[in-house]
């Protein structure tokens, strides 16, 4: 009697000990993994922003910094396009794609002024086949010279640009907007109309 009752006594025990751990076993490791309040499940997402937000950033300062020396934009573009039209129209010369080279030496420039007022630049430095590139001391006296001629021309002072505007291209819509108020400055061009040149033809 006594074996059948420890017999019996551990029938339960045995019958509920693999059962006992086989339904608590995947909730204690389901648990941990399954709760977005924990620790390490909190961790996770916060490398996860960190991975997210330090690939972001790094496309941006590619995509900006070659803009940025691309030239002018918008108006300034504007400006720097009526320049070039307004040199080429009263000159008739054709000038590099880079205007503001073109420009450094102030040998067109110089040409301008004389073109609004003869004389106005008395001497001009200009490069020759054997110097095909005027020295810096040179470019300056251009450059200084036109400045003054079209301080004498009647150019506001306000509209008149810097040396280093022109010798730096640092400031070509500035060197633009003084251009234009110079030709405003130019006197009008006496010309025969074709009325004039045919009616005597016609009598």
């Amino acid at each position: 009697m006594q074996g059948e009752d420890r017999s019996s006594s551990l029938s339960p025990t045995a019958l509920q000990s693999p059962s006992y751990p086989g339904p608590v076993a995947p909730p204690s490791c389901q648990g941990p993994a399954q709760r977005p309040d924990s620790f390490l499940f909190r961790l996770s997402q916060k490398e996860e922003q960190r991975r997210g937000d330090g690939a972001a950033p790094r496309p941006e300062p590619e995509e900006v910094t070659p803009t940025q020396p691309q030239g002018p934009m918008g108006e300034e573009a504007a400006l720097v396009e009526q320049l070039r039209k307004n040199i080429e129209s009263r000159l008739k010369v054709s000038l590099p794609s880079d205007l503001g080279a073109a420009l450094t030496d102030g040998v067109v420039l110089c040409h301008l002024a004389n073109h609004v007022r003869p004389r106005s630049v008395p001497s001009i430095h200009v490069p020759s086949p054997a110097v095909p590139k005027l020295t810096m001391a040179k470019c300056r006296r251009n450059v200084e010279n036109f400045l003054e001629a079209c301080r004498r021309i009647g150019v506001p002072q306000t509209q008149l640009c810097l040396p280093l505007h022109i010798l730096e291209e640092r400031g070509l819509p500035l060197v633009a907007g003084m251009v234009r108020a110079l030709l405003e400055l130019a006197p009008p061009k006496y010309t025969t109309s074709p009325a004039t040149t045919t009616n005597p033809l016609a009598m």
